[in-house]
């Protein structure tokens, strides 16, 4: 708003909605566009360009066409298959089993665990069209009956601790960093509501991964 000079605009976050409120010089009344987001899945790619494009325009303003023109180069923009998120996400996990010395299959079943969590998520959810913290929880519920089916095989000794690896990829991170954020800035409210929306998503994970070791413990 300030590159453009714009005066008496409002920017309004939810996690799943945007609003922005303009007020034209010698108007009366604002302006509102409400847009709502549907799933969200952070593309650093894009984010990246998204950046570099903000800090461009605070030295070199460009005329809205053009800046509209390289918004929709963004949006469209390369976007990686799902397959290849889960693939990403379970390679990281993997590795970090291995800081966490769980072992070669401790590894495999970590891998197995995120794949059938996120699988869920990703390509179930959209049909399912459930609350998103119920999802959150049956993602994480299905990841702990394979984490615990695999331990009552004998393939690992200590299926929690796998859990505990699971849930590092299972948590909304970045919606916690982008709350902090917020809050840091002086927006109490979006920082709240995002704070909230991220902590009930993380104990919805957490549930489940109780719930599997309550439900299949007695394997052990």
């Amino acid at each position: 708003f300030d590159i453009y000079e714009v005066k008496n605009a409002e920017l309004f976050l939810l996690p799943h909605n945007i609003m922005i409120s303009v007020k034209p010089e010698g108007e009366s009344e604002s302006v509102v566009v409400h847009r709502e987001v549907g799933e969200i899945l952070v593309n650093l790619e894009q984010l990246t360009a998204l950046n570099r494009l903000i800090w461009s325009l605070r030295d070199h303003p460009l005329p809205t066409e053009e800046l509209e023109q390289r918004l929709r180069d963004i949006t469209v923009g390369h976007v990686y298959p799902r397959y290849m998120i889960i693939a990403g996400m379970a390679l990281a996990l993997v590795s970090l089993s291995y800081y966490f010395h769980a072992g070669v299959m401790g590894a495999v079943l970590v891998a197995l665990g995120i794949a059938v969590a996120m699988g869920f998520q990703m390509y179930l959810g959209e049909k399912l069209h459930v609350n998103r913290f119920l999802l959150c929880g049956a993602a994480a519920f299905l990841a702990g009956c394979v984490l615990m089916l695999g331990a009552a095989g004998g393939l690992h000794a200590n299926p929690y601790l796998l859990m505990v690896i699971n849930c590092i990829g299972l948590i909304p991170g970045i919606p916690l960093v982008n709350a902090c954020r917020e809050i840091l800035l002086g927006k109490v409210l979006n920082g709240g509501l995002l704070f909230m929306t991220a902590f009930i998503e993380t104990l919805a994970v957490a549930c489940g991964f109780g719930l599997a070791s309550l439900c299949l413990g007695f394997l052990l």
